[in-house]
C-alpha cells in the first residue's frame, strides 16, 4: 500500500500544530519562560490542539482517501504569518487560526490502496461526508472533554478538559457556520437535517458556557 501521507507531510502538520498551540499558549508561554506561568496549562494548549486541529483536518484526510479522493495537508505560509504575527502585536489576547489545511482532489483508482469505488458516486454527497468528519470529530471530543471536566478535581486533567472542550467546541462550531467555505456550507447545503445534527449540539454547547454561564 502506498503511504498516505505525501513527502513533508508529516512535518507540515507538526509545524502547524506547534505555531497554533504557541498562538493559543501565547501569554501562558510567555509567562512560563519568565518564571511566572504554568507548564500545566501550556501542555494542556497542545492536547487541546492537537484534538481540536490535528485531528479535525486528518477526519477530512482519511475519510476522503476511503471515498477514493487524494488527500494532502498543506501548510499556508500567510496563515503562518498572520497566526503569529497577530497573537504577538496583540500579546496573546486575539488568535488566529489559520496555518495549514487538507487539499482534496480526484484520485487515481487504488492510489492508496483503496478501491476509490468506496465513493457514493455523488461529488456532492461525498463533499458533505468529507466535510462533516472534522467537525464531527470535533463534536465529539467537545463532549468527551466536557464529560472529563465535570468528572474530575481541579487539577492537571481539568486544564486539558477546560482547554479542549472550548477549543473543539469553538473550532467545530465556527466551521459549521453556513459561509463558504466553511464545512458548514458544504454541509447545509447537501442535507439541513444532518448539518442541523453536527451544528445544533455545537452552537448550544457554545452559547451556553461561553456567554450563559
Amino acid at each position: 500500500m502506498s503511504s498516505q501521507f505525501s513527502s513533508g507531510e508529516i512535518l507540515s502538520i507538526i509545524v502547524a500544530w506547534i505555531v497554533l498551540s504557541v498562538a493559543i499558549t501565547y501569554q501562558k508561554l510567555v509567562g512560563l519562560l519568565t518564571g511566572t506561568g504554568g507548564l500545566d496549562v501550556v501542555t494542556a494548549g497542545f492536547v487541546a490542539t492537537a484534538t481540536g486541529f490535528i485531528l479535525h483536518e486528518m477526519g477530512h484526510k482519511f475519510v476522503a482517501i476511503r471515498r477514493g479522493y487524494l488527500a494532502h495537508f498543506r501548510l499556508w505560509i500567510w496563515g503562518l504569518v498572520l497566526t503569529i504575527s497577530i497573537v504577538t502585536i496583540s500579546g496573546g489576547g486575539l488568535v488566529f487560526g489559520a496555518p495549514g489545511a487538507v487539499y482534496i482532489s480526484p484520485s487515481a483508482a487504488g492510489f492508496y490502496g483503496y478501491d476509490s469505488s468506496r465513493g457514493s458516486g455523488d461529488p456532492e454527497e461525498d463533499n458533505m461526508v468529507i466535510s462533516a468528519a472534522g467537525p464531527g470529530i470535533n463534536l465529539a471530543f467537545a463532549i468527551g472533554f466536557l464529560a472529563l471536566l465535570f468528572s474530575v478535581p481541579p487539577g492537571f486533567l481539568s486544564t486539558v478538559a477546560r482547554f479542549g472542550f472550548f477549543l473543539n467546541a469553538g473550532l467545530g462550531s465556527f466551521n459549521m457556520l453556513p459561509v463558504p467555505p466553511l464545512d458548514g456550507s458544504k454541509i447545509f447545503r447537501k442535507s439541513i437535517p444532518i448539518a442541523l445534527g453536527i451544528a445544533f449540539p455545537l452552537w448550544a454547547m457554545f452559547i451556553f458556557f461561553n456567554f450563559i454561564i
